[in-house]
């Protein structure tokens, strides 16, 4: 093989390691889950395995406009979450790293001091709310999750500011400022970082 070919894939396990990747219109980027225009849950906890990251990796986030995020409650109201104050996991239906995460905080809720709140994105230009929330509804049923309160971002661009690093990814506060925390982890880093005092 030569060094190009060795690189080229070298980078594309580093990025599907923890997380989904992003592709250029804010989704997946081979747009799983979608079928004639129409949304589809697949129940993908069984794809792409990894060893969640064991490691508290988070990275400080610097832009004052990534703390505040714009989004839509279930009655298509437009909500500002303050990522200081309300952790908020950025997550996409198709993505396995975030259904696998989601399963995990749901289930093991009761040892957490707090869920986030969800930020579903990842959906085709085009999507309604209604659509979203359909796909949503059917993926809450399926993987069984409680106790999460769900908001929507519905354009494009909003993976390519909050989440550029991939899928799932939490925003929250820390005493240092907002950080992110980017792709499946253990349930005992999960733990600190919604635990954590400001």
């Amino acid at each position: 093989m030569n060094r190009l070919a060795i690189g080229i894939s070298t980078l594309a396990v580093c990025l599907l390691m923890t997380g989904c990747a992003i592709g250029a219109n804010g989704a997946s980027a081979n747009q799983n889950g979608t079928t004639s225009g129409q949304l589809v849950f697949q129940n993908k906890t069984s794809e792409m395995r990894i060893t969640p990251d064991n490691k508290m990796d988070a990275s400080l986030v610097t832009t004052t406009d990534d703390t505040h995020i714009d989004v839509l409650d279930s009655q298509g109201h437009r909500v500002i979450l303050n990522a200081e104050k309300t952790p908020a996991l950025i997550v996409a239906y198709w993505c396995p790293h975030c259904q696998r995460t989601l399963k995990l905080l749901s289930s093991h809720q009761s040892q957490l001091s707090e869920l986030p709140v969800l930020i579903h994105t990842g959906f085709p230009d085009g999507t309604t709310l209604a659509e979203a929330k359909k796909v949503v509804a059917t993926e809450v049923k399926d993987l069984n999750l409680h106790g999460f309160t769900s908001y929507y971002a519905l354009g494009s661009s909003f993976a390519k500011q909050y989440a550029p690093k991939g899928y799932p990814t939490l925003l929250y506060g820390s005493n240092k400022g907002v950080q992110s925390l980017v792709g499946e982890h253990v349930l005992s880093v999960w733990d600190e970082v919604l635990t954590t005092p400001l």
